[in-house]
C-alpha cells in the first residue's frame, strides 16, 4: 500500500488542501493584487478563486477515468523515466514552495514578531517540527495538520472579524469605477501563488472511490478562497490600497494594529505568534510530504521515506538561509514562483487529459 492510499476522512482531505496553499504569498500577495489591480484587486482575487475552484473541478472529472491509484504513479507507471523524471521536477518545486514560504517567515518573524532573532533558528525550528509530520505517510500528515490548522484558522478568523469591526477603509475595498481587463488579469495571474498546494494535495487523492474525496477537496478550495478573501480585505480596509503599498507585510501590519492588553505581546498579540507559525508549520509539512511522497514513487519505494524526509527538510531549509534579503522576497514571488506554480498546474491539467482520454477500439480480429 502506498502512502497516497491511507484511509483519511473528507475533513482531513479539505483541511489538507486549504493548508497546502494558505501560507503561501498570502502576506504580501495583497501589495502585488494592489499594485496591479489598484481597488479592482479584489475581482482579481475573486477571479482566481474561481480558476483554482474550476481546476479542482476538471481535475476530479478526469480522475474518475484513471486505471492506477492517483495521478503521480500513473505517470510513472506509464511514461517510464521521463514521467518519473518529471516527478522528481516536482519534487524540487514542492521544496521551493516550503523553503520560500519559510524564508518569508521567518524575515517577518525577525523583523516584527521578535526582532533581533535569528531567521536561521527560527527556521530551522519550523523546519524541525514541520519534518516530524512530514517523515509519516499521509494518515500521520493528516492529523498532525488537521489539528494544528483548524486552531490556528478559528485563532486568526477571530482576529480578522476584530479587525474588520474597526477598519475605517472598508469601502475602499469595493472596486472602482473605471476597471479595466489588464490589470485585473495581471492581478490574478499574480496572486496564483496562493493556490499552489492544492495540486499538491488533489492529484495524490486516490482515483478510486472519490464519492467523498473530491468534494472534500472542493470544500477545500472554497475555505481556502474565503481565507485569502478575509485575509486580503482586513489588510485593505485597515488604511485603504494606499497604506498596503507602503506595508512588505500588510496583512501583519494590520493585524498589529489590533491593542489587546490582555494579550501578552501588547500590539503583536498572540494571534499573530500562533496562528501564523502554525500556518507556515503545516504548508512546509504538506510540501516537505509532497517532495518525499513525489521521490518515493518516482525510485519505486517506501522505504527510505525518513531519510528522504530529512534530506528534503534540510534542502529546503538551506534554500530559505540563502534565498535572499526581504527587498528581493516580492521579485521571487512575482518572477519565479507565480511562473512556475502556473506551470504546474498546466501541467497536471494535461497529464491528466493524456492518461485519461478514450482510445479508440481497434475493430477485428
Amino acid at each position: 500500500m502506498t502512502a497516497s492510499e491511507g484511509s483519511i476522512g473528507g475533513a482531513e482531505i479539505a483541511v489538507l488542501t486549504t493548508a497546502g496553499s494558505f501560507a503561501a504569498g498570502v502576506g504580501t500577495v495583497p501589495r502585488l493584487l494592489v499594485a496591479d489591480a489598484g481597488r479592482a484587486g479584489i475581482l482579481a482575487l475573486l477571479l482566481i478563486s474561481l480558476a483554482a475552484i474550476a481546476w479542482t473541478a476538471l481535475i476530479a472529472r478526469r480522475l474518475r477515468r484513471l486505471d492506477e491509484r492517483n495521478l503521480p504513479l500513473a505517470l510513472a507507471m506509464r511514461a517510464g523515466a521521463l514521467g518519473r523524471a518529471w516527478l522528481l521536477l516536482l519534487a524540487l518545486f514542492e521544496l521551493m514552495l516550503a523553503g520560500a514560504v519559510i524564508q518569508q517567515y521567518t524575515s517577518m518573524a525577525a523583523a516584527v514578531i521578535l526582532p533581533g532573532g535569528s531567521r536561521v533558528t527560527i527556521g530551522i525550528i519550523i523546519g524541525l517540527a514541520a519534518f516530524t509530520a512530514a517523515r509519516h505517510r499521509i494518515q500521520g500528515l493528516a492529523r498532525t495538520v488537521y489539528v494544528s490548522f483548524v486552531f490556528a484558522a478559528l485563532l486568526a478568523l477571530g482576529a480578522f472579524v476584530l479587525l474588520l469591526a474597526r477598519s475605517e477603509q472598508l469601502a475602499s475595498v469595493l472596486p472602482g469605477p473605471n476597471l479595466r481587463a489588464a490589470p485585473i488579469l495581471r492581478g490574478a495571474f499574480d496572486s496564483v501563488v496562493l493556490y499552489a498546494g492544492i495540486t499538491t494535495i488533489v492529484t495524490f487523492l486516490p482515483a478510486h472511490r472519490p464519492a467523498h474525496r473530491m468534494p472534500a477537496a472542493m470544500v477545500g478550495a472554497l475555505v481556502l478562497s474565503l481565507l485569502d478573501i478575509i485575509a486580503y480585505v482586513s489588510a485593505v480596509a485597515t488604511g485603504g490600497p494606499g497604506y498596503v503599498l507602503t506595508q512588505l507585510w500588510p496583512v501583519v501590519a494590520a493585524l498589529r494594529t489590533l491593542v489587546l492588553h490582555s494579550f501578552v505581546l501588547n500590539r503583536i498579540g498572540l494571534i499573530v505568534v500562533l496562528s501564523w507559525s502554525a500556518f507556515v508549520l503545516t504548508f512546509a509539512a504538506v510540501h516537505l510530504w509532497a517532495a518525499t511522497e513525489y521521490t518515493c514513487v518516482a525510485i519505486g519505494s517506501q522505504k527510505r521515506r525518513p531519510m528522504l524526509a530529512f534530506v528534503a527538510t534540510v534542502v529546503a531549509l538551506v534554500y530559505a538561509a540563502f534565498g535572499g534579503p526581504e527587498a528581493v522576497i516580492e521579485t521571487t514571488l512575482r518572477n519565479v514562483l507565480t511562473p512556475a506554480v502556473v506551470v504546474v498546474f498546466l501541467s497536471w491539467l494535461l497529464i491528466a487529459y493524456l492518461l485519461t482520454r478514450r482510445r479508440p477500439e481497434v475493430a477485428g480480429g
